[in-house]
């Protein structure tokens, strides 16, 4: 979001839905559709410390792995996934903090790999952990479900065009097309068992909300 704010990429693909409509509200950025999306899910140890697979909601699950002090792997480099993570702490009505949080300030695999390491609780992506799971023998899902664990992906671009905004425009054209639709819904099948990816119908009705 901040390299197309200042100019040095013409398009991108966003999975942080409160700093895309801020973009917008400010008035810098236009080009937001709905491409599809994943999910995100909580991952620990399989003897979960902190007994979040009871819990009712994301938010508990948060609540009980602050309130057990268990060890808990964050990104912490404002990235959607992070942004994420911070909005189900505001959500509890937590401040994390504390040396049982991790921060990797690193990429989604790293950060996943460092939790297994740790015996950690980390909020990953659905996509990442399915690919990388046969790697991580130390983490299992421990809770997934509900609105906020939803992963929606947007395409943003400048209100004010680059000499690239004609391309991104017709890249979102090309993504909406039935070939990238269907491959959004079949991708990885093959490979790990299940789709890693939801299309843009499915991805609107399971999240309903600010299309």
């Amino acid at each position: 979001m901040n390299l197309l704010k200042e100019r040095k990429v013409d398009m991108v693909l966003a999975h942080a839905p409160p700093a895309e409509r801020r973009a917008l509200s400010e008035g810098w950025a236009t080009g937001r559709q709905l491409i599809g999306s994943n999910e995100f899910w909580i991952v620990g140890p399989a003897n979960d410390p902190a007994k979040i697979a009871d819990a009712k909601d994301a938010v508990e699950a948060f609540r009980r792995i602050e309130a057990a002090k268990a060890k808990k792997v964050t990104r912490a480099d404002n990235s959607g996934t992070h942004q994420k993570e911070m909005e189900i702490w505001k959500l509890a009505g937590i401040e994390p903090k504390g040396d049982w949080l991790i921060p990797t300030r690193d990429f989604m695999t790293a950060s996943l790999r460092r939790a297994n390491t740790e015996g950690a609780y980390f909020l990953t992506d659905s996509s990442t952990f399915v690919a990388e799971r046969k790697e991580l023998p130390g983490l299992k899902v421990l809770f997934r479900g509900g609105q906020v664990l939803m992963n929606p992906y947007h395409t943003l671009w400048l209100k004010d065009p680059t000499s690239g905004t004609p391309l991104a425009e017709r890249f979102l054209t090309h993504l909406m097309s039935e070939d990238i639709q269907n491959l959004l819904r079949v991708y990885g099948k093959d490979r790990y068992g299940e789709a890693m990816y939801n299309d843009a119908r499915v991805s609107r009705e399971r999240w309903p909300f600010d299309q």
